[in-house]
């Protein structure tokens, strides 16, 4: 083989990796449409249960398929449990953002997860973390602030959701790395499917009684309306959910498996148009200026973090994608 055709080979793998996280992303978008369509009709913990039952079966047949029939298996199962408490924190306030303020704004300050994993790695877990990634972490949260702008008088509770997601979203995925040592993502998939139906069962129904003011917050009350009977269309869009999940998370483990890290993970933030066309075409909202401004200084913020990650030779794993929705 030539030398320009063992260099050729790489980059054509690169850009399958590409393409095949740009498709993961679209499919994903989706579901924040869904979401946020039905967050007047049904309670957050009551989708959160019904979509992840939809996706339980082929949760199930991956971990079969990539452990060759040996089933679940790990050392560390607390560990597991822990990680998957977090997730549910992190994407249950994630959609509960999706539902109380404009959806390229949610997205976004969804997207400062990687500032939040840097910060933590560097003041908890003792990573070295240079004063290049410093800055852009901190230039990266400016960005957060931008869209919320609190003491502003216009700073929405929905934002607070949204960076509390961001935070437990990248615990979980410092966990991730943990486990990822030891662990296949099969494995850490179904434990944390299994922790999402168990919890927005139990929570779900202990919420039950809990009475929600009709006037108060649009996420308040996607959170604490009690459960009803969906309809069956319903029914088959919260299904529709763990099918999206499903084929989103195949699509992102492709992604990484066969492309490089560096590359790849960058376009992650295609996510963000998807959240503005998205909110745009259905709820006509359109980003003020400050918003704009928030969402490109945490792109960049963010894609400067990634690369620098990628120069000093930090793995970047399939478990920290940014929309491992599972």
């Amino acid at each position: 083989m030539s030398e320009q055709a063992a260099t050729a080979q790489p980059r054509d793998e690169t850009v399958k990796g590409i393409l095949f996280l740009l498709v993961a992303i679209a499919i994903f978008s989706i579901q924040d449409v869904i979401v946020k369509e039905m967050s007047d009709s049904y309670p957050v913990l009551e989708f959160v249960f019904v979509r992840t039952a939809a996706s339980l079966l082929p949760v199930v047949l991956l971990v079969w398929l990539e452990t060759r029939g040996k089933g679940f298996k790990t050392e560390r199962p607390w560990l597991h449990t822990i990680r998957g408490l977090i997730m549910v924190l992190a994407y249950t306030n994630y959609y509960l953002a999706v539902a109380s303020m404009p959806l390229a704004a949610a997205v976004a300050v969804f997207f400062a997860g990687p500032l939040f994993v840097t910060a933590i790695s560097g003041l908890i877990m003792r990573e070295p973390v240079g004063p290049r990634r410093w800055t852009a972490v901190i230039i990266g949260f400016v960005g957060v602030l931008f869209i919320a702008r609190p003491g502003f008088g216009v700073f929405e509770l929905g934002a607070v959701f949204a960076v509390f997601s961001a935070l437990c979203y990248a615990i979980g995925m410092v966990i991730t790395r943990q486990l990822g040592r030891t662990d296949s993502g099969a494995t850490m998939v179904l434990s944390q499917t299994l922790v999402y139906l168990v919890v927005a069962g139990i929570a779900g129904l202990a919420m039950q009684d809990i009475a929600v003011d009709q006037d108060a917050h649009a996420g308040i009350q996607f959170l604490l309306r009690g459960w009803v009977m969906p309809s069956w269309e319903d029914i088959g869009l919260m299904a529709l959910c763990g099918l999206i999940a499903t084929v989103g998370f195949y699509g992102i483990a492709q992604a990484y498996r066969v492309g490089a890290s560096s590359a790849v993970a960058p376009f992650e933030y295609s996510g963000i148009l998807w959240g503005t066309f998205w909110g745009f075409a259905i709820w006509s909202e359109v980003p003020d200026l400050w918003t704009i401004v928030g969402i490109v200084i945490i792109v960049a913020s963010g894609i400067y973090v990634l690369r620098r990650e990628a120069l000093v030779g930090r793995k970047v794993v399939t478990g920290r994608s940014l929309r491992n929705r599972m």
